[in-house]
């Protein structure tokens, strides 16, 4: 067939040089499983389509020519010419692009997603090292863009860390949702040969099957999942990045040379170009979820490429947004450094005020006089006017006597925020951990293809004992990406 040449540049060029480029061994890993199960199941000549699956899985995958529409009949057409059209129509006994198609996204999405979250943990690791580094270090902060109340960089930076957790949470829900193989469910309503679908999905590393075979090719709730997890990660480094920013505009947070640029006309510039960057990716975050939604919304519950095919470049820019977003946020942390005294600059007895009308109150004045009193005694908060003396009002506005007056739960306190960070590096911890787990799942799948059918029953039976091994050998390490 001779496909007309703007289909082929917009659509089948496009979508082969993508999948060639990044979806390849998910398609090699998905008909390699696959082949493997009817293997199992003794349908003729499957047994020799695994074998010739790995061979031709070494060997590069011929460019976009307008022969064949996708990767998949590009396999085909090769292991038809190489091995036989019975070896070749083996592994598409029951197999359709639909559960082919969406095991292969699926997979490589999960993929990228395992990698992000490793990138997610490293931003963690760093925001409760420098927290813990600036232990104490007094800073005012605002509300409604005007000084408000003192507080101390750590307990500012764990306030943000526990924004990000829950920010880490919810993409790890996104991934709970797309960890599911659609395999065996075949063009919607399940393949004619009596699969085991969980056994296709542990071959593929995935948590399980899609249970309902027409969900596991019409649903692309996972891929909106994703963009909305991806969309409050946005949110919320955005939001840091705005007041490391507003920090750096007087001086407070100086950013390290490797991150800042200079003026081409003024010589005294040094601009803090990495937040602004690191905040550029972030609010393409922000941006996705429209793309992602309109892709869905109003498509009918079946297979489709809107909600397919459609999603997969877009959820790859989104991925790459938010591991330059990361990792931006993540170097300016560790190559820039805090003022103390520029933290500071904004303290003033103004700010202090709330502390003067406690005083009162605790002397027994009524609450709304006492508020009188103070907002009476402005500027300066006088002690003349209060009816104290000064010595006391100045002992009892101290930025110690602030911070030790609040040791609740997540208060500012030194003892408060001792428990926050030790509760938050127990957090990460276990998180880090779940994350070694996860990862071991898809190493080991992998090595189960590697070794065929043969060795796959043997290694069934030691899948437990091998994860937890992987976990209690690697919680501590730092996996490379990818």
């Amino acid at each position: 067939m001779r496909w007309h040449t703007v289909y082929r540049r917009f659509v089948l060029g496009r979508h082969y040089r993508f999948a060639r480029e990044a979806l390849v061994p998910h398609f090699f890993d998905a008909l390699t499983a696959y082949a493997m199960e009817l293997s199992r199941l003794g349908i003729p000549r499957a047994e020799e389509a695994v074998a010739a699956l790995r061979e031709l899985r070494t060997l590069p995958l011929p460019s976009f020519t307008g022969e064949v529409e996708d990767v998949f009949f590009s396999i085909y057409a090769q292991l038809s010419e190489h091995w036989g059209e019975e070896v070749a129509g083996a592994i598409r006994r029951g197999l359709s692009r639909n559960d082919l198609d969406l095991t292969a996204f699926r997979a490589y999405l999960r993929d990228r997603v395992l990698a992000l979250l490793g990138d997610f943990l490293r931003l963690r690791e760093v925001l409760l090292r420098v927290a813990e580094t600036h232990a104490g270090v007094p800073l005012v902060l605002r509300t409604h863009h005007r000084p408000a109340q003192p507080s101390t960089l750590d307990h500012y930076l764990l306030g943000v860390a526990a924004l990000l957790e829950r920010d880490f949470r919810r993409l790890r829900q996104a991934l709970d949702t797309l960890d599911r193989c659609p395999l065996g469910a075949s063009a919607l309503a399940g393949n004619p040969y009596p699969v085991d679908r969980r056994r296709l999905a542990a071959l593929l590393g995935f948590a399980g099957p899609v249970e309902n075979t027409l969900d596991a090719v019409a649903s692309g709730d996972y891929a909106l999942e994703l963009a909305s997890a991806l969309a409050g990660l946005g949110t919320s480094l955005s939001r840091f990045l705005t007041d490391l920013l507003a920090l750096a505009e007087r001086g407070a947070f100086v950013v390290g040379e490797g991150l800042a640029q200079g003026s081409s006309f003024m010589p005294q510039k040094r601009n803090p170009v990495v937040l602004e960057h690191a905040r550029i990716y972030a609010g393409q975050l922000v941006g996705g979820m429209g793309t992602l939604a309109s892709l869905n919304h109003n498509t009918p519950f079946t297979d489709l490429n809107d909600h397919s095919t459609g999603v997969l470049e877009p959820l790859t820019a989104l991925l790459g947004s938010a591991e330059a977003a990361l990792e931006l946020t993540r170097v300016a942390l560790e190559e820039s450094q805090f003022e103390p005294a520029l933290l500071l600059e904004e303290l003033s007895p103004e700010v202090l005020a709330s502390e003067a009308v406690d005083l009162l109150v605790r002397k027994g004045v009524p609450l709304a006089e006492a508020y009188r009193r103070v907002q009476g005694a402005l500027p300066g908060v006088r002690p003349e006017l209060l009816g104290v003396e000064r010595e006391e009002l100045i002992a009892w506005m101290s930025l110690e006597g602030f911070f030790a007056r609040r040791e609740v739960l997540g208060g500012v306190g030194p003892k408060a925020r001792a428990e926050a960070m030790a509760r938050a590096k127990k957090r990460l911890k276990e998180d880090r951990k779940a994350l070694v787990a996860l990862r071991a799942r898809v190493r080991l799948a992998r090595r189960l293809l590697a070794k065929g059918p043969e060795g796959f029953q043997a290694e069934e039976g030691e899948k437990a004992t091998d994860q937890q091994g992987q976990v209690e050998g690697q919680e501590h390490q730092e996996e490379p990406r990818g």
